[in-house]
């Protein structure tokens, strides 16, 4: 008896073992894999994946879901979706599981983004800036209206009319301006820097839309330059890059309250080309070069308390201009990993990156992202500037042109700009605009062409943008103006052979980057301007300098003695061009034109005549004194002009192409297949007050 009860004990207890063997979790989780993989019984892995599911380990919960997810995906059944965006809503402290369940989400939303699920139009196409951003309910875009004298306006986008919201007369009442604009997230006001021209700086203002009242809200001595990025949601901050006297830029929020500032990052001389704050208020997206002597960006999270930093998005690429998806689960950014300008979405929750970035939309070109409608419909705008260089052959006898102008290079077109020809005349330097700046790459090339040959060589000048080339008179250099990639302003020498850049001088912070800038006939000195002149002559070698004459605009005979020099006269509304000379004297009047035209000018070869441009057309005066005279060529932006040594040719740049502003619609079904959809603010409207916009 007792060995018979001693066998049946042992066989409940080894059954105990066995039913507990087949009831844990771990075991069971592998049975499942094993009905999936090994006998392809997906739907008894399905039933076996659900009960591991509703356990405590949540581990094997969230790899259960992820495995019945792919079941699903055998079976073909869109149920797969709905398992992997539970997995993200639910399971997100799983950092692998949620990874890959966004991965398989991307995977399934790319046949719904390539179905046209996005609608992508253009809403207008004109003359507008890009450093505004759209209404709350997206009828309206702020803007700066260069040619309503600068003030800030609101673009009506479905009339394309403008309505002025400062009131500034005209040019010559001051140079004052509007910079950046952002709209409140109620739609009623607008925060917007002011360039006053007493104090040479800007400051941050606050405009209402219902009534106009605008009110100064920073202005500091120590900050000469502020951009507003974007308000809270509550209206209570506005997030804004400031640049300090000492040139170096911070991230702050400024207190609508009271003017007040939390500093959030300080940077170097370099500024994100664009930040972007959560919807609730505690991150901060912004862009910034990963290299000082790069051109590449990556993405950065910044907690606005203070309590840390993190790389977003880390890529060889150029990742640029980051935006917070209205319910603040993504952020949309530009990249060109493709080779091109791209969109792409990466999921974020709890201050860092929940995945992988997702491709939206491939070849955007040339975009300038400016933000979302609270709706969810993505705004930006396009730029379309087709710059290029042209030759043409000028009459000997009449001085007039020939005939038709051709492009210097006709097999890359709307992308060169600033010729200048070399002191033999033999090659003509063009700025070569190549597109994206990705892995590292400029996107800017100095073309050099050979006029005798035909051959087109290229050098990539470790500069971050460079305008007017000069050559240098022994054609051994180019002497340019510009920015390096440090974002330091000032004049730089390019080795014509290498393409090796060297540093003559750096700008102050409040004075940008040179305005105009030529060499002394013998290469022993440097005139140049800055934004607020004067004209100076800088020894080359001792870095002494004199000043010459007042003014920005200038042009150097080729003898050197003489300057050409742009003023106006605010009294009479007009623009003037003055002759100085170099040695010192009384400047002489020699061409008066209403209005605040920027006239474009060049000395001809025999320093006899001043070539300039007017409206679109190109003409001539005698220094001597004459009526000018056309010279039979009208082209749309036409400038930079720049006469041959033999006198018979000039090169010259013409711009066309309008701007655009460009809206992405139905977003959201995207980043809700993403997983990234949820929580969406509604838009409502208040009876009584149509501008009124509240999110809830």
């Amino acid at each position: 008896m007792k060995a018979g009860r001693s066998i049946l004990a042992a066989v409940v207890i080894y059954a105990a073992f066995v039913l507990a063997q087949d009831r844990n979790p771990s075991r069971q989780f592998q049975q499942a894999i094993d009905l999936m993989a090994t006998r392809g019984d997906y739907a008894a892995a399905i039933r076996q994946f659900e009960q591991i599911a509703k356990g405590k380990d949540r581990s094997l919960a969230a790899r259960s879901l992820l495995y019945i997810g792919l079941c699903y995906e055998k079976l073909g059944k869109e149920d797969a979706r709905r398992i992997y965006q539970r997995l993200v809503r639910e399971f997100p402290d799983q950092r692998e599981a949620l990874a890959e369940a966004r991965a398989r989400l991307s995977a399934l939303a790319q046949p719904l983004i390539a179905s046209s699920a996005l609608l992508v139009r253009r809403i207008y196409e004109g003359n507008v800036d890009y450093q505004g951003g759209p209404s709350p309910d997206g009828r309206y875009l702020s803007c700066t209206d260069y040619e309503g004298s600068g003030n800030l306006a609101l673009l009506d986008l479905a009339t394309g009319a403008k309505r002025p919201l400062t009131q500034k007369k005209s040019w010559f009442e001051s140079d004052d301006f509007a910079g950046s604009s952002t709209i409140s997230a109620d739609g009623r006001q607008i925060a917007y820097a002011w360039f006053n021209e007493k104090s040479g700086s800007y400051e941050l203002r606050i405009q209402a839309l219902e009534n106009g009242n605008a009110s100064v809200l920073y202005h500091h001595e120590e900050t000469d330059y502020i951009r507003p990025a974007g308000w809270s949601a509550d209206g209570k901050q506005i997030l804004a890059a400031l640049r300090g006297k000492d040139g170096t830029f911070r991230i702050v929020l400024v207190s609508v309250a009271d003017g007040s500032l939390r500093f959030m990052k300080k940077l170097d001389q370099r500024s994100p080309k664009k930040m972007s704050l959560s919807p609730d208020g505690r991150y901060v997206a912004y862009d910034f070069p990963t290299k000082e002597d790069q051109a590449g960006h990556d993405i950065f999270l910044i907690a606005t308390d203070g309590s840390g930093e993190t790389a977003l998005v880390e890529h060889p690429a150029n990742d640029l201009s980051p935006v917070w998806t209205p319910n603040g689960k993504g952020v949309v950014f530009v990249s060109d990993r493709t080779g091109t300008y791209s969109l792409w979405v990466v999921p974020v929750g709890g201050g860092r990156a929940q995945g992988p970035p997702v491709l939206i939309k491939r070849d955007m070109g040339q975009i300038v992202p400016m933000g979302f409608t609270t709706r969810g419909s993505y705004y930006y705008g396009v730029v379309n500037a087709m710059n290029d260089v042209y030759i043409a052959t000028l009459d000997p006898v009449t001085g007039k042109v020939k005939e038709q102008p051709k492009a210097a290079n006709p097999r890359l077109v709307g992308a060169s700009d600033y010729p200048d020809w070399s002191p033999d005349g033999k090659q003509l330097a063009y700025v070569t605009r190549l597109g994206s700046a990705g892995a590292g790459r400029n996107p800017l090339a100095l073309t050099i062409l050979s006029l005798e040959t035909g051959e087109q060589r290229q050098l990539d000048p470790q500069l971050q943008f460079y305008v007017r080339l000069r050559w240098s008179p022994d054609g051994s250099s180019i002497l340019t103006l510009g920015r390096d990639h440090a974002n330091r302003g000032g004049l730089f020498q390019i080795d014509a052979q290498t393409g090796q850049v060297t540093t003559i001088l750096y700008s102050p912070s409040s004075q940008g980057f040179p305005r105009e800038a030529d060499w002394s006939p013998d290469g022993k000195a440097i005139f140049y301007s800055h934004v607020s002149g004067p004209i100076m002559l800088r020894d080359f070698a001792t870095g002494r300098e004199r000043e010459i004459h007042s003014g920005v605009i200038f042009a150097l005979s080729r003898d050197g003695s003489l300057l050409a020099v742009h003023s106006e006269d605010r009294a009479t509304k007009s623009s003037i061009v003055k002759v100085v000379l170099v040695a010192g004297g009384e400047a002489r009047e020699l061409l008066r034109e209403p209005g605040p035209g920027a006239f474009t000018f060049a000395w001809a070869a025999d320093g006899r005549s001043l070539l300039f441009t007017k409206s679109r057309e190109l003409w001539r005066i005698p220094v001597q004194g004459a009526d000018p005279q056309p010279m039979g060529l009208a082209m749309a932006n036409l400038r930079a002009i720049r006469v041959h040594p033999d006198g018979r040719r000039i090169a010259f740049s013409a711009a066309g192409g309008n701007s655009e502003i460009w809206v992405m619609e139905n977003m959201l079904p995207v980043l809700q297949a993403l997983g990234m959809g949820s929580d969406t603010p509604r838009l409502q409207v208040r009876k009584g007050a149509p501008k009124r916009v509240i999110v809830r």
